[in-house]
């Protein structure tokens, strides 16, 4: 729900406050772009032209489906007399799945002189197993008219086909952190000074349970191998073949950092004033960060939650020319899928400036995320946040959030790159084909 508040002066030297509330009842749908389609009939006088007779379109794909377009050269059943050409469009992937694609589309003839005639659009609509489209398209005797220039000189017929559809906003994927252990944290970081947060009559029996120190930055933090093994496994590798009365030293993170992710381990929120950054506004360097110390530091020890909770808050953060190449380069070294994934769309709206910024060098040494970005930028990708159903296994067409929701309700590993995530998908789809 959003709500615009205006001030407006009354007479008596005053002001009054008028608010306009916008409430969302249900989920709102959003437009994914257009995407434009040209099919050409060749010798078009020649296609059978009895009433009723069509001409189906080879498949083509439009964010992501197929789609064809039927044309009735002679007109369809329901057309309004013999002089009509009718012509319909259908989405083949939701009539195969049966499953409701929201879209909105317009036909159009190119004439030869390049000028577009003769659109129709239609509103938002539900493409399942119906075609939509009209009856009564054009007259066939104007477009068989030479003057009309719709037929080009070797009597083709160029029809546009322009498909938008309407999806749920994306919303960013985060693992569910209930572990619900922080006391048994606290407890262990207590002292006779300060208590930790704990006082005598809250300690419990699990109070000196401990059983491993580490010190960031000259302070001392104590863990639970136990814990650590279970959702933090990298970190708990270091503890492997360590007494209880040796400190492990930990580089590279500051206590602070550190002390965050323990809290999360623990299933603690991190403090939201963990996540503010204290770089000089003007200056500020997403790269710098201390959401970008989570996500290293997360993807340092194993702490995949963690991971993808501060990801998610560097994808929502500003993406600009300056930083994209840097942090491309980042989300790839990191396995980084869904800030990857932003950083491509964003890239390939201002590719020409970003090519042109000294930062792009880093992203030129790698012959791999060039051919990424030029791929996306030739194809014009448009990845869907919504699945068609239970068998709905064209992964190549999902975002990195809807990815990641397949793979954590079938109970498998959400981290890793975007080829990672469906290489794991298929293979668990290989399973249950073979388990039949």
């Amino acid at each position: 729900m959003s709500i615009n508040t205006n001030n407006q002066n009354i007479s008596n030297g005053g002001s009054a406050t008028s608010v306009t509330q916008t409430i969302d009842v249900g989920t709102p749908r959003h437009p994914t772009g257009w995407s434009t389609t040209e099919i050409r009939y060749h010798n078009f006088t020649h296609l059978p032209h009895k009433k009723g007779d069509h001409t189906d379109s080879l498949p083509f794909i439009a964010h992501g489906f197929d789609w064809y377009l039927r044309i009735h050269p002679g007109g369809a059943a329901s057309a309004n007399g013999e002089d009509f050409i009718s012509v319909y469009l259908r989405c083949k992937t939701a009539a195969e799945q049966n499953v409701a694609i929201q879209a909105e589309f317009s036909l159009a003839l190119l004439r030869s002189d390049g000028q577009i005639d003769s659109m129709m659009s239609c509103p938002c609509n539900a493409f399942r197993r119906k075609r939509k489209g009209w009856p009564n398209f054009i007259n066939r005797s104007r477009l068989l008219d030479r003057s009309s220039q719709l037929l080009d000189e070797y009597g083709t017929l160029t029809v546009i086909v322009k498909v938008q559809l309407f999806q749920e906003r994306d919303t960013n994927f985060v693992p569910r952190n209930e572990i619900g252990l922080i006391k048994l944290l606290k407890e262990a970081n207590s002292t006779d000074n300060d208590g930790g947060g704990i006082n005598n009559e809250e300690r419990s029996s699990t109070a000196d349970t401990a059983d491993v120190k580490f010190c960031v930055e000259g302070e001392t933090f104590h863990a639970h191998r136990l814990v650590l093994k279970l959702f933090a496994p990298t970190l708990a590798h270091l503890c492997e073949d360590v007494d209880e009365d040796t400190t492990i030293p930990i580089t590279g993170v500051r206590s602070h950092i550190f002390q965050g992710l323990l809290r999360f381990v623990y299933g603690d929120a991190v403090p939201d004033a963990l996540w503010t950054s204290t770089n000089d506004a003007a200056n500020a360097d997403i790269l710098t960060s201390p959401a970008v110390e989570l996500l290293d530091a997360a993807n340092q020890f194993g702490v995949v939650g963690l991971k993808i909770l501060a990801e998610t808050k560097v994808a929502e953060s500003s993406i600009s020319i300056s930083n994209a190449s840097d942090l491309i380069s980042f989300a790839d070294a990191k396995n980084c899928a869904l800030l990857k994934e932003r950083v491509v769309d964003y890239f390939v709206i201002h590719a020409d400036k970003i090519r042109k910024h000294p930062s792009f060098q880093k992203v030129k040494e790698s012959a791999i995320l060039l051919y990424e970005l030029m791929d996306a930028v030739l194809s014009k990708r448009i990845l869907r946040s919504f699945s068609l159903g239970e068998n709905d296994v064209d992964y190549n067409s999902m975002g990195v959030n809807l990815l990641r929701r397949k793979l954590d309700e079938r109970g498998q590993d959400v981290d890793g790159s975007r080829e990672m995530l469906i290489q794991r998908l298929e293979i668990g789809i290989g399973r249950i084909e073979k388990g039949k």
